[in-house]
């Protein structure tokens, strides 16, 4: 039986696999808002906003130009991905996607002809999700 783990997946723009991921961690979260009333002696609680981010090791082929342009666009411009699609498990229909804000990136150490990419993102709204 496998197991699906951060090194099954990849990164998609517009459909295009751009990257695999080597490691990823989505977190989300809901704010609890009190509602407790005057007089009440135990707290009560509604949920309120849900916040969708995460973090993740991407890695690309530097050779490859129309990756290469793309990943700079990705990091020199800020602009919100509307097609960005992180595939949890590759062959299967584990995903989640979602117009995505780049919070931070990190370029690490050339593996062969490949580079390694470290981000920090949140999703903008409501997130689609395939598990």
């Amino acid at each position: 039986m496998a197991t699906a783990n951060g090194t099954h997946g990849e990164v998609r723009f517009k459909g295009a696999k751009i990257a695999k991921v080597t490691s990823i961690s989505i977190d989300i979260q809901r704010q609890t808002l009190e509602t407790t009333g005057i007089g009440d002696i135990d707290d009560e609680y509604a949920y309120g906003k849900r916040t969708t981010s995460g973090s993740g090791t991407l890695l690309y082929k530097t050779d490859d130009i129309a990756t290469k342009n793309l990943i700079n666009r990705i990091l020199e411009d800020g602009e919100q991905l509307d097609d960005l699609e992180i595939i949890l498990h590759k062959g299967s229909q584990k995903s989640i996607s979602g117009p995505v804000l780049i919070r931070s990136q990190g370029v690490g150490v050339n593996v062969n002809d490949n580079t390694s990419l470290n981000i920090g993102f949140v999703i903008n709204g409501k997130p689609s999700y395939s598990l």
